[in-house]
């Protein structure tokens, strides 16, 4: 009798449909992952405006005047100190109005990000009072940790 040589048939065939079954599982998780990912890094983003807004309204600018963009010089304080399409995943954008309430938004690019996060907003709202609060239009479970509420 001759030694066996390979796999058969059906040996492959198991193979494949555990490739195939592993694969339906990991994928749709890989796809949360990094939708989870893409909100953590836009919260990444726009959480340090928080600083610059702040510092531009300490030192008397009035909100309608502090714009989106590079600053001019280290002294021009009326720049947020980044640009709009900065990020690839999304647009930036900051409205604060002169009693100091407003927002920073971060609105993900469709085509840029993930199909879970396209079009959707993360906002940092700041109150006349001083107190910044963080929202998103993002499915719960792609909230990034630092814009749940406790």
């Amino acid at each position: 009798m001759k030694a066996q040589k390979g796999f058969t048939l059906i040996e492959l065939m198991i193979v494949v449909a555990i490739i195939g079954i592993l694969a339906a599982i990991a994928i749709p998780q890989y796809q949360n992952y990094v939708a989870r990912s893409e909100g953590a890094s836009a919260l990444a983003t726009i959480n340090p405006l928080k600083t610059t807004v702040e510092e531009s309204l300490s030192r008397g600018i009035a909100g309608e005047n502090i714009k989106i963009g590079s600053q001019a010089s280290t002294e021009d304080t009326t720049y947020v100190g980044v640009d709009a399409t900065a990020n690839k995943l999304g647009t930036i954008a900051v409205t604060i109005g002169n009693n100091g309430a407003g927002t920073v938004t971060f609105t993900f690019a469709a085509g840029n990000s993930s199909p879970k996060n396209s079009g959707k907003i993360i906002t940092l709202t700041r109150t006349d009072a001083g107190s910044w609060a963080c929202t998103s239009t993002q499915d719960e479970m792609f909230i990034p940790k630092g814009c749940k509420a406790p």
